[in-house]
């Protein structure tokens, strides 16, 4: 009797230890089958949107094959002002850190690619970040840059020393800081043109090719000038124009222009586009002690350039962005510059699947 009562037991356990497994194994089944549908729907999504951002002619533009890349690069930055009297004659300063170095390695899965950098030389800014992303029909630009070290008074026109126009003038000056941030969208019309091609290394160029581009920015700039710190023959010379606090301003855009990539030998490239924008700035400037609020009317300028050989799965080159910003009011005139450009070299790899 004992026996037939463990047997019984035995029985049991054994058949709910079954069940247990087969529930749990029901449970995996069921969670590796949502996982895999979820894979299927990122996967299906991020092919829609690839599609959609770089939706071209197949016989002008061909299409990236593989769903990563790695890039070391190399980039030089510059950033450059100028201060100009429009009032009792003509006066103008013009202040600019020097060039920065860097070296980054990118890793990039199809058009996003993000990287880590090193600065190459000795001062660096409190925080500059400047980056462009490319399809086939769109471009965005993106950057933030704030500093207040490293500027140096590169040229003056209209200064006098002993009676001799200043020439030859290259010191530092630390009287300005600058906090500046802004994004930039715009869009190719021709199927037959890539952006990426040129600019991002995720497509590439069958066929010359140019196209129309309509964009849109914002832009915000805050410029501090403290005129007390310079020289002395030059502070005592300085214009009232030029003895203002501080220049800020909140500044929209619309921009027409036009792009081309010339298919010049197999698998290399040169681009060339040029972007006129008008903006409407709405700003605060202090001129010495008092504060006007303004909007004014002005334009400016975003232009790119880029030589590249690209044989799908390598490719290397070199690409050139740069914005430039006017602004202007009855007395006072400032023109603001900066740019990129960088040299790098690229591997693709990971096939895409067909």
């Amino acid at each position: 009797m004992r026996r037939i009562k463990n047997h019984i037991t035995k029985t049991i356990v054994a058949i709910i230890a079954l069940a247990l497994s087969m529930q749990a194994t029901a449970q995996e089944r069921e969670q590796a089958g949502f996982l895999h549908k979820l894979k299927g729907a990122a996967t299906k999504t991020a092919d829609f949107i690839d599609y959609v951002l770089n939706d071209s002619d197949t016989a002008y533009v061909a299409r990236n094959l593989y769903n990563l890349t790695v890039m070391p690069q190399y980039s030089l930055g510059y950033e450059y002002y100028s201060l100009s009297s429009l009032t009792d004659g003509k006066q103008s300063v013009e202040i600019a850190p020097d060039c920065r170095n860097k070296l980054t390695l990118n890793v990039g899965w199809r058009w996003i690619i993000v990287g880590y950098g090193i600065n190459l030389n000795g001062k660096k800014p409190q925080f500059d970040f400047n980056t462009s992303l490319y399809s086939a029909r769109f471009g965005l630009d993106l950057f933030y840059r704030k500093n207040n070290a490293g500027y140096k008074i590169r040229e003056l026109d209209g200064f006098h020393k002993e009676g001799a126009p200043l020439q030859n003038y290259n010191k530092e000056f630390d009287g300005i800081s600058i906090r500046q941030m802004g994004i930039g969208l715009c869009y190719a019309f021709n199927k037959r043109f890539s952006y990426a091609a040129a600019y991002g290394q995720s497509t590439r160029q069958r066929r010359s090719a140019g196209s129309l581009i309509l964009g849109a920015g914002y832009n915000r700039q805050q410029l501090t000038f403290d005129h007390e710190m310079l020289e002395t023959p030059i502070a005592q010379q300085l214009k009232s124009a030029l003895k203002f606090k501080e220049v800020e301003y909140n500044d929209i855009s619309l921009n027409l222009g036009y792009t081309y990539n010339w298919v010049f030998a197999k698998n290399f490239l040169a681009g060339l586009s040029v972007t006129p924008a008008v903006s409407c700035k709405f700003e605060t400037n202090r001129l010495m002690e008092s504060e006007k609020r303004k909007a004014d009317i002005n334009f400016d300028l975003t232009a790119r350039a880029a030589l590249l050989y690209n044989n799908g799965r390598y490719y290397t080159g070199a690409s050139f962005v740069s914005h430039t910003f006017n602004y202007k009011k009855e007395q006072l005139s400032m023109l603001d510059s900066f740019g990129i450009l960088e040299v790098y070299v690229g591997y693709n790899f990971w096939r895409r699947k067909r």
